[in-house]
């Protein structure tokens, strides 16, 4: 792939090497004018031939030196090859006087004149390989000119002294080709090794300019998500020394603790969408792709955004369409609901549009979500999509957002296939799209708003949960315990297998990833479905809790049916998800339900592990369902 530039770098170099030593053979091919001029000058043969010879010689050279001239005064006026042609026709011009020029010596009475102007043009020949040996054209235009007019006419005289004399004339010729095809080679390698030095500085150059860029990218992230951390972790602090109050009144302890729980979903919604942009450039997030209806998928979002925008008195419209696409639902839906949450929060008044336009695709069309709002000024359109960055919240105020819905929209809409396109002005609102591809609607397999059981399945399970955490695991306990489960809790894999040994069969079994004793979530996992399997319980509901983000072993866990979910886990959440487990294992008579559940997965329950492919079609009208488990925002 680099062979332009290293040839372009060589013709480059061929330039100035062939016009450097131009001006050097100018007073040299004058040198060599007055030599031939003064050996003939006592007996000129054919004066007015040899005058035209000469003075074609004379101006050759002249215009020789005109050709450097204009090189150095105008390097540009042509291309490094041009400038290779036009010395070639030059060297055709200028070799041509001296190499037909021994015609006179072998008229000349003179029987010493032809080896003489043999010495001159081998002379001449040794400069030619000097000066233009390193390339090829100018080479071949300069050489036979001088020598084969001379090794002909010494062939042709038919003596023996003089044959001789052409024999060695073609050697040389022959001698002085093969030097300079090595003379070549030799250059082209030292041009090329210059090449790839100047290459690899300006690839480094370019990789300490990204690197750079990055770190100040990722120091910019971090002062930034620092100060939004930091918020509510102060009002936390604050809120809880306040509780120790005893002389609050019981009214003012619900409202302090209101307060933590308001900090503490808000610290949680910030967690979530900086892990959402860390999955997505760790490239941990999936693509399960569906054929399901636009319109559904408009309905939902459509519906959760609503109220807000009735609240601000703005109009949200929805396009009606009969489009079926071919896209992860889940991963579509968020994007939606990005775009129309900033839409409602940067409008007040006028209306906001959701809706497909073909614009022209045939097979798809344009999602576009339109506002009436304050718009974009253009030299923003840029940074808005830096995480962190808003436009029209200076004072960082936590009740707008963290600027961190359009980069995740982004990046999600480059992870779909496409690219986001913004067309926006101060005062004349904004308009998003991206295209979408259509699908076919005998793909469909269930509808994204078909519904799953209201009544939790919790009441009355057994549960087995695993974490080495003392209070996360008191936690889990007392919150499953409040939804109608018996729990038992064990810091390990022993302590789990000492349990089911009891006589404790567990309807789930919940487990930490990363455990004491340089155990993992998997091996204990592995571990006490073994010990079930053994007692004739196999049908077991289980679900492993991580703060990883992404790693090849997570992937291996959901290949072999384990569900994860990343922490942190709201309980909202975690109820969700272990309603839809023990629903969809009651509809899959028993079938373990495996899926990869949380923020940086896509598709419903089923959707990733051994037959993904059918586990998504079936599952596909738990879609939206399954996001809304994940604790998506």
């Amino acid at each position: 792939m680099r062979a332009d530039p290293i040839q372009r770098a060589i013709d480059e170099d061929v330039v100035r090497v062939l016009y450097a030593q131009d001006p050097i053979a100018f007073f040299s091919h004058w040198f060599s004018i007055a030599v031939f001029i003064a050996i003939y000058w006592p007996h000129v043969p054919s004066p007015s031939l040899f005058i035209a010879c000469f003075g074609f010689y004379a101006a050759a050279n002249c215009a020789s030196l005109a050709l450097w001239i204009c090189n150095r005064r105008y390097p540009r006026l042509v291309s490094p090859r041009d400038w290779i042609y036009l010395h070639a026709v030059r060297s055709v011009l200028l070799y041509t006087g001296p190499g037909f020029a021994v015609w006179f010596a072998f008229q000349s009475p003179q029987t010493d004149l032809p080896l003489l102007h043999t010495v001159l043009l081998v002379t001449l020949a040794a400069g030619v390989f000097m000066s233009n040996g390193f390339d090829l054209l100018n080479f071949s235009t300069s050489i036979p000119f001088l020598l084969f007019p001379s090794i002909l006419l010494h062939f042709g005289s038919h003596t023996f002294d003089r044959t001789i004399l052409a024999i060695v004339l073609a050697f040389f010729f022959c001698a002085i080709n093969v030097y300079a095809m090595s003379y070549r080679k030799l250059f082209r390698q030292v041009v090329q090794a210059r090449v790839d030095q100047q290459y690899l500085a300006e690839s480094l150059a370019a990789q300490k300019r990204v690197a750079e860029d990055a770190s100040l990218a990722k120091t910019r992230f971090f002062a930034a998500a620092s100060h939004d951390l930091r918020q509510p972790l102060h009002a936390i602090g604050l809120l809880a020394a306040s509780l120790n109050d005893p002389a609050a009144t019981p009214a003012q302890h619900a409202k302090t603790a209101g307060h933590i729980v308001y900090n503490v979903e808000a610290l949680n919604q910030l967690f979530n969408q900086v892990l959402d942009l860390a999955r997505l450039e760790s490239g941990s997030t999936q693509v399960v792709r569906l054929h399901f209806r636009l319109s559904e998928l408009f309905e939902r979002v459509g519906s959760q955004y609503r109220p807000q925008a009735a609240a601000k008195g703005l109009a949200l419209r929805i396009a009606p369409t009969s489009m079926v696409v071919y896209d992860d639902p889940v991963l579509l839906e968020r994007v939606l609901s990005n775009l129309l949450s900033n839409a409602v929060r940067y409008t007040e008044e006028g209306a906001i549009w959701l809706g497909l336009r073909r614009a022209g695709r045939q097979n798809g069309g344009y999602i576009e979500v339109r506002d009436s709002g304050v718009g974009i000024a253009p030299a923003e359109h840029a940074r808005i999509f830096e995480e962190f960055y808003q436009v029209a919240n200076p004072q960082r105020d936590a009740r707008q957002g963290h600027g961190l819905g359009l980069p995740t929209v982004k990046r999600l809409v480059g992870l779909l296939g496409g690219e986001l396109l913004l067309r926006s002005a101060p005062g004349r609102g904004s308009v998003f799209r991206f295209a979408v591809q259509a699908g076919d609607a005998s793909g469909i397999v269930a509808s994204l708003n078909d519904p799953v059981t209201g009544v939790s399945a919790a009441q009355g399970r057994q549960v087995l949960c695993i974490d080495d955490d003392p209070s996360i695991l008191e936690g889990l306990s007392s919150l499953l315990q409040r939804w109608g489960c018996s729990v038992h809790g064990v810091p390990d894999e022993a302590g789990a297998l000492a349990v089911l040994a009891g006589g404790f069969v567990p309807d789930a079994v919940l487990c930490d990833y990363q455990l004491a004793n340089h155990r993992t979530g998997a091996q204990a996992l592995t571990a006490v479905r073994g010990a079930l399997a053994r007692a004739g319980h196999g049908k077991v509901v289980t679900l492993l809790i991580t703060g990883d983000m992404a790693s090849a072993e997570l992937t291996a866990l959901a290949l072999q049916g384990i569900p994860v979910l990343h922490k942190p886990v709201t309980p909202a959440r975690l109820r969700r998800t272990l309603d839809m487990l023990w629903q969809q294992a009651e509809l899959d008579n028993g079938r373990p339900a495996g899926a990869l559940l949380g923020d940086d997965t896509v598709g419903a329950v089923g959707a990733v592990g051994a037959g993904a492919a059918c586990a998504a079609a079936d599952r596909a009208g738990e879609a939206g369902k399954s996001r809304e488990a994940a604790g998506s925002p």
